[in-house]
């Protein structure tokens, strides 16, 4: 079984007697799962784990009213499944990337703008929330040109410096980096996990908002306004494909420092991280370009750890490792989605084992 027990309770009031539900159901035996439906065991480790790590007293609160409104329901056993299914679907898909960690190349104009003029710097401010391209750039010079989890320097930057002048030297090791989101990409994007396509962004949106108070309308966070600089950070391939794997995440310490946090370490081994130390402070080159909005981090490190205690994280790679699969079996792309949609029907409630 995968995942870590539930602790014993620490909260108080309703928040006690909703914990205590989930402890009540962690203990079921698998066995009693109902056919197509996660087990008892994770769905209780989810729901605590995600009262243990709600970022705000509110989430908190908004989950265990969540848990209790189940348990005023006859059949509160299935209740609470399907409640867990559905954070599933909507909290920890919204920060999993379904994509392959397949290495991409940083690519840039011939000349290297490491010194953006302001018109420039605003066209580029008005092209980046729609863009990919220009949110890349935009928080490649945000980042100084650098990995924000190794420090590494952009091997696209460092190429055209090279051309244009023989004896530039990168300040630091070099290596692709890529354009990573703390809340996935894939959010806006019409996937449908149960129920219609435009149903699911908003039940992600909806899950955030009221988990870890994220105001998509405020934040400007809906449809292509994903690529807004305080969502996105310039990573390195490994580090963005362990961040993006919920394997990965920035515990915050002071404003702006973090402690990288990994699932295992070895992970800071390979990024060349000091396991002892693994301290990091996120800067801007420039004013105008703000930082990842330390709110949105604190939800991602949330969701990581609840991915990784109660074991639902397992269960979702299975899931996107077999769309991907039948993805790539739809030649022509044109079945990908119905493939995708009849694997969601059949197999994300799968008993975890």
């Amino acid at each position: 079984m995968p995942g870590t027990p539930l602790p014993s309770n620490p909260f108080d009031g309703l928040e006690k007697a909703a914990y205590d539900t989930c402890l009540n159901l962690e203990s079921h035996l698998p066995g009693e799962s109902r056919v197509g439906k996660q087990s008892p065991q994770l769905c209780g480790r989810l729901l605590g784990y995600m009262m243990l790590y709600a970022p705000t007293p509110e989430g908190r609160r908004n989950v265990a009213t969540e848990i209790q409104t189940c348990v005023m329901a006859s059949d509160t056993p299935d209740r609470l499944v399907d409640l867990a299914q559905f954070y599933m679907d909507h909290f920890i898909r919204a920060f999993k990337a379904a994509k392959s960690c397949t290495p991409t190349t940083s690519t840039h104009p011939s000349r290297p703008s490491l010194n953006l003029t302001a018109q420039e710097k605003h066209a580029l401010l008005q092209e980046a929330p729609q863009n990919h391209r220009a949110a890349k750039k935009l928080c490649l010079v945000r980042d100084g040109y650098r990995c924000v989890i190794t420090g590494k320097y952009d091997k696209a930057t460092s190429d055209n410096q090279k051309r244009r002048d023989s004896t530039f030297a990168a300040p630091a090791p070099i290596s692709f980096t890529e354009l990573a989101h703390i809340i996935a990409e894939s959010t806006n994007a019409d996937i449908q996990w149960g129920g219609s396509k435009r149903d699911c962004p908003a039940s992600a949106w909806a899950v955030l908002g009221g988990f870890g108070k994220v105001d998509v309308q405020n934040d400007q966070l809906n449809e292509e306004g994903i690529h807004r600089l305080p969502n996105v950070m310039t990573m390195s391939h490994d580090a963005h494909c362990y961040f993006d794997g919920l394997e990965l995440w920035l515990e915050e310490i002071d404003t702006n420092r973090y402690l990288v946090r990994v699932t295992d370490p070895d992970y800071l081994v390979g990024l060349g991280i000091n396991a002892n130390n693994p301290q990091i402070q996120l800067t801007t080159t420039d004013v105008d370009l703000p930082l990842p909005d330390p709110h949105l981090l604190r939800l991602h490190a949330a969701c990581a750890k609840v991915a990784h205690l109660s074991g639902a994280g397992q269960i979702v790679d299975a899931i996107l490792r077999d769309i991907e699969e039948l993805e790539v079996l739809a030649y022509d792309g044109g079945s990908a989605h119905v493939l995708t949609v009849a694997l969601l029907n059949s197999r994300i409630q799968v008993a975890a084992h």
